[in-house]
């Protein structure tokens, strides 16, 4: 079998990709199919959600730092990508000492990235384009400067003394040898009230008490606050850590682990209680608002229940069994998208490899050599699996990790109170060549990463082949075709134990395959498990852009290839 790639390049490709390969499955019953699903379903369940890290997006005002103007002026880029929502990270006020993780005040914006008119302006102008604007909420802690804090931290007595988990102790005897995922103890001492309060991340971050009732209905309140500023629906950070073990038990084994899975700090029974009434909060707004979760789990059996018993917890838990990967591996990608697509009860799968507390794709899995092509295969993994796509800034065109040298020449000051190591992933976006990448016309809160003349917005927009036009065509997949749409995961085996397989199929068997080959050979796939349908091919496209003969790919190498329904049989 000889499959030829498309000419004219991936968005000519992707066309030829798209059209369905069966008489009577035309392009109008594809739409209507398409249409009737979309009617049928929530916005958010086949979404593409592209996450902003704000201060390091588009500065609009010479400061340096990244700003909600600068995110509104760049809309038309971000329709480009074919996205439904972007979420945001924190830019609530705040003293910085985990770059917005640490709340000063839930419903006021920093002034470095603007006003509330700013934040109006831009969720007008993102609805005009068809674009969603999520809010990233801290649920398990605030600032220390927030005045919940303040006051609490006044005395045992007063009306939110109860609103931060406090412990009696003596001043050098920690309540429990419990240990922060910052580093260092979990516990503080306030030589004011005299009592030691929790923190999992760092001393600056105090955590929430859910237990009270206040607490929890000012953050309620908050929730409410940002969906009747038009936000469509939120990123919960840190969700697994609302509660502890009230028992206060001792860890055997402080090290072993890691410290935000540990069983007296992570999922205990009244998260699932809290997030129930925050999922009841959101859903008696119109729109569908989504909640979106950092859940860390250790399993797809724990990661399914994140969900809910009931369905009725957090929307979107996002999988972090494979957004952890830190090396491409087919066996392993094949066990880990196979279980989330056929052991979450039918629920929405949230795929990712990038994000603001992590290496970068392009770094983590890149070998220097092959880095475009392991940069496709990544993207259309994210892309192409069922259910939801997170993407990350600068991921489009190729960014990586910034190294030790350039992060060095960053000052420590306002602008960035501190080091921190994932600043390596937080760099500036890349949009031209020229000075600090079009991002500013000031000096960049950090450095511009090294090859960003290169790899830019202005540079790969043009090019055909370039990886910012691969994701185009993914998302225009995604939207279009039925297959990558609403059609159900098919697990593959490839035949090959450096190809992963996959298959999208629709309900007349038609679809699509995938196959991915992560190692620097060239590699045969001999995919099975599809039952029944046809080795017809209506089109196919490869990342390398060569064609594709006898399912034969090219080392790191992805292709798309267009299968055919059920034959019928000769009597």
């Amino acid at each position: 079998m000889r499959i030829m790639r498309a000419p004219g390049g991936i968005l000519a490709a992707a066309a030829i990709v798209c059209q369905p390969a069966i008489a009577g499955q035309g392009p109008a019953s594809a739409t209507a199919r398409l249409a009737e699903a979309a009617k049928a379903s929530p916005w958010w369940q086949h979404a593409v959600i592209y996450e902003i890290y704000p201060r390091s997006f588009q500065d609009s005002d010479g400061d340096g730092v990244g700003d909600l103007r600068g995110i509104t002026s760049r809309l038309d880029y971000l329709k480009s990508l074919g996205l439904d929502a972007i979420w945001i990270t924190p830019f609530f006020k705040s003293p910085n000492a985990d770059f917005g993780y640490d709340v000063s005040d839930y419903t006021a914006i920093d002034p470095q990235y603007g006003t509330m008119a700013d934040w109006d302006e831009l969720v007008a102008q993102a609805r005009r384009r068809g674009i969603r604007v999520m809010v990233d909420l801290v649920v398990n802690h605030s600032s220390a400067e927030h005045a919940w804090f303040k006051e609490s931290r006044s005395s045992r007595t007063n009306a939110k003394a109860d609103w931060y988990v406090w412990r009696d102790g003596t001043p050098d005897t920690p309540p429990t040898n419990w240990k922060s995922i910052f580093g260092g103890p979990a516990w503080t001492w306030d030589p004011g009230r005299k009592q030691w309060y929790y923190h999992i991340f760092l001393p600056e971050q105090p955590d929430l008490n859910w237990q009270n009732p206040g607490l929890k209905k000012a953050m309620f309140d908050v929730v409410r606050f940002w969906l009747d500023h038009g936000a469509a629906g939120f990123r919960l950070d840190a969700t697994p850590y609302l509660f502890e073990d009230t028992n206060w038990p001792q860890d055997k084994d402080p090290d072993a682990d890691p410290v935000w899975l540990k069983p007296y700090n992570s999922q205990l029974p009244g998260t699932n209680q809290v997030l129930r009434e925050l999922r009841r909060v959101a859903d008696g707004y119109p729109g569908n608002p989504v909640l979106l979760g950092e859940s860390s789990t250790r399993s797809i059996e724990q990661l399914r229940a994140v969900y809910g018993r009931n369905k009725d917890e957090i929307h979107l838990p996002m999988n972090f069994l494979v957004g952890n990967m830190t090396r491409l591996d087919a066996a392993e990608l094949k066990r880990r998208y196979d279980e989330a697509a056929t052991k979450l009860d039918g629920l929405t799968p949230v795929s990712f490899f990038s994000n603001h507390d992590q290496s970068r794709q392009w770094s983590e899995f890149g070998d220097g050599k092959d880095n475009d092509r392991i940069a496709k295969m990544s993207a259309a993994l994210t892309m192409l699996n069922p259910g939801v796509a997170l993407l990350y800034y600068g991921e489009e065109i190729g960014m990586g990790d910034a190294d030790k040298a350039t992060l060095a020449k960053a000052p420590i000051g306002p602008k960035r109170p501190r080091t921190d190591d994932r600043d390596r992933a937080r760099t500036p976006m890349q949009w031209t060549a020229g000075a600090s990448a079009g991002f500013t016309r000031g000096t960049p809160w950090l450095p511009v990463a090294t090859g960003y003349q290169a790899r830019n917005v202005a540079a790969e927009d043009g090019k055909p082949d370039s990886l910012l036009n691969w994701y185009r065509m993914l998302a225009k997949l995604r939207r279009t075709d039925p297959a990558f749409r609403t059609g159900r995961y098919m697990p593959l085996d490839s035949g090959d134990p450096s190809v992963f397989a996959f298959a999208r199929v629709n309900p007349d068997g038609s679809g699509a395959m995938v196959l991915a080959n992560v190692g620097p050979d060239r590699r045969t796939a001999r995919p099975t498990g599809a039952a029944g349908v046809s080795p017809r091919v209506a089109g196919a496209i490869c990342a390398s852009g060569t064609a594709l003969r006898d399912l034969t790919l090219q080392p790191h190498d992805t292709c798309i290839v267009r299968f055919g329904g059920k034959v019928a049989r000769r009597r």
